[in-house]
């Protein structure tokens, strides 16, 4: 499933463990989660998504939103994702998420500037 996955990419991946906090904006299949900020990483990055880790399963299509800091640039992006996968990792104590980034129309994100950071890689 993960090379399924792997050939629809339509940006180059990198693999880049860092340190994230995210909030969940919306799941309707998990309102609890309502509003919440979790603490993960990332494990890879791109252009367009992130593949992440956290210690609990997120619903597909939940919208978050993510405050990454890359250590290259020393940086602090706001971005916003839709959850598109969600699949425990091989110990079962940790999920792995893959986020699928986008503009939002009622704030402004840092997703053109994050783009940018791309660019000549």
């Amino acid at each position: 499933m993960e090379n399924q996955q792997q050939d629809r990419r339509d940006a180059r991946r990198y693999q880049l463990k860092e340190a994230l906090n995210l909030k969940i904006v919306f799941s309707s299949e998990n309102p609890n989660l309502l509003g919440k900020t979790l603490a993960g990483s990332t494990l890879d990055v791109s252009a367009s998504g992130l593949r992440i880790e956290l210690n609990q399963a997120i619903k597909i299509d939940s919208v978050l939103d993510v405050w990454v800091t890359l250590k290259d640039n020393n940086k602090k992006y706001f971005l916003t994702g839709n959850v598109r996968w969600c699949n425990a990792a091989d110990d079962g104590s940790l999920f792995h998420i893959g986020v699928v980034l986008r503009q939002r129309s009622d704030t402004v994100t840092d997703l053109d500037s994050w783009r940018a950071s791309f660019k000549g890689m």
